[in-house]
């Protein structure tokens, strides 16, 4: 029986796209080797494109609606569930540790789905003046969210790099390395919960090669880095980022309200209280 290989690709758009350069690289997992898509500089530069429609899509929509989309695609984790727990025990994970892994990862969706339509409500506030103003502080997303992956290879912990921007309303390009087999097969669940195209893609390959072209693109708004960046690297994406005052946040928190504020702006409106 002929043993057909599956045909990994980038996830940008709500399409499945080939590198732009045709590269690939090499991951080996329990003696299987895959063959991934390298990310150039060009496959950026389309994915950034893609995603800045995709927030006006995304952001569009009403929070409860984002809040069923989110819901849905734990719909399709949990459907998925024995796959997902295969491919994380062939990284070398416990049946028993991988199915924890995909319960937390569940569950962590469906409480940033409850929060889609409550976190500004919670982050916002009015200010005390002392004249007679209301001063209220309101929160917009960020927009355009580069999201770079930790080194452990986790459903849940690639989840948590993503879902606190999607949630308040910012596109995002998760990125990938070590986990890059799992973000692409979450790609397929992504693909199947409505997400607008171009609000969530997913791209793979190696960061050092594309660390430039990410920390200079303008159009980028935030840099969140989930692992560790070697000291000289980090001063590099802070350099290139001051030149469009990009943001760049470092080990982000990944969990509760505090999870969001990194990819919120904070606008100052001010009322007259009246008689």
């Amino acid at each position: 029986m002929i043993d057909i290989k599956k045909t990994y690709k980038n996830y940008v758009d709500g399409k499945y796209v080939r590198s732009e350069s045709g590269k690939t690289y090499t991951k080996e997992l329990k003696n299987e080797f895959y063959e991934l898509p390298l990310t150039s500089r060009k496959d950026i530069r389309d994915t950034v494109t893609s995603s800045k429609s995709g927030f006006n899509k995304w952001n569009g929509l009403t929070p409860y609606t984002r809040m069923q989309i989110l819901y849905r695609l734990s719909e399709m984790i949990e459907g998925n569930k024995e796959s997902y727990i295969e491919l994380l025990i062939s990284h070398g994970m416990s049946k028993q540790k991988a199915n924890k892994d995909i319960e937390l990862a569940i569950e962590n969706i469906i409480w940033f789905a409850g929060l889609a339509d409550k976190w500004e409500q919670l982050a916002g506030n009015l200010n005390p003046v002392s004249e007679e103003y209301f001063n209220i502080s309101h929160q917009n997303p960020i927009g355009v969210v580069f999201s770079l992956s930790n080194s452990r290879v986790s459903l849940n912990e690639l989840l948590l790099s993503l879902l606190p921007p999607v949630t308040i309303g910012c596109s995002v390009i998760s990125y990938s390395e070590e986990s890059s087999v799992l973000a692409l097969k979450f790609a397929e669940d992504i693909n199947n919960s409505d997400f607008p195209a171009g609000s969530l893609n997913i791209l793979t390959g190696k960061f050092e090669n594309i660390l430039d072209d990410v920390s200079k693109h303008v159009e980028i708004n935030l840099v969140a880095l989930h692992k560790e960046i070697e000291k000289d690297g980090l001063k590099r994406i802070q350099e290139n980022a001051s030149s469009s005052v990009k943001r760049v946040v470092s080990l982000p928190s990944i969990s509760g309200l505090s999870s969001i504020l990194p990819y919120l702006e904070t606008k100052t409106v001010w009322h007259p209280k009246g008689t």
